[in-house]
């Protein structure tokens, strides 16, 4: 009993939290190098950058469910045109998906029953929807491109967020 607490103990503190540092520095011949450890004290560097985790930026808010099915995008451009924020987004939602996913055909609906104007490309059969998914950086379905705003996976939330504080 003794040994395996003191292994659960070991383990656990062996995996204390950290924070993850980049460096990125330019050396005297102009390449540019990025690692996890600091530079060599015995290269000549033009200039280091070090990178945390703060320097990124966070998710969007997640905003409170309005009571009903049908409130969330009404609260939320009331509560907007009040407060006098900037308008939604008025340009075409670009929808990468598949036929069998789940997810996609969420958004879909989402999109259609709230009049929001969207093209769906389906990845397994146009070839050129594939292209431009990968060139965007698609790593799943649905994709979602609000503007130039890039949303992975489905979330009624975070499109709301997207469609209010997209171009």
């Amino acid at each position: 009993m003794a040994k395996a607490l003191l292994v659960v103990l070991s383990v656990l503190l062996g995996c204390s939290p950290a924070l993850a540092e980049m460096y990125k520095w330019v050396d005297e011949k102009g390449v540019v190098t990025f690692k996890d450890t600091p530079p060599p004290s015995s290269k000549k560097r033009k200039k280091v950058k070090v990178y945390n985790d703060y320097d990124f930026a966070p998710a969007p808010p997640t905003q409170p469910a309005a009571a009903g099915k049908s409130g969330t995008s009404k609260v939320s451009s009331a509560s907007q045109a009040a407060s006098g924020k900037t308008s939604r987004f008025s340009g075409t939602v670009e929808l990468y998906v598949t036929s069998w996913c789940g997810y996609c055909k969420k958004a879909e609906s989402y999109l259609k029953s709230n009049g929001i104007a969207y093209v769906a490309y389906d990845i397994e059969k146009d070839s050129a929807a594939n292209r431009r998914h990968k060139e965007l950086g698609g790593r799943g379905v649905p994709l979602i491109i609000i503007g130039s705003n890039k949303m992975n996976g489905f979330s009624q939330e975070n499109l709301e967020y997207y469609l209010n504080n997209s171009r």
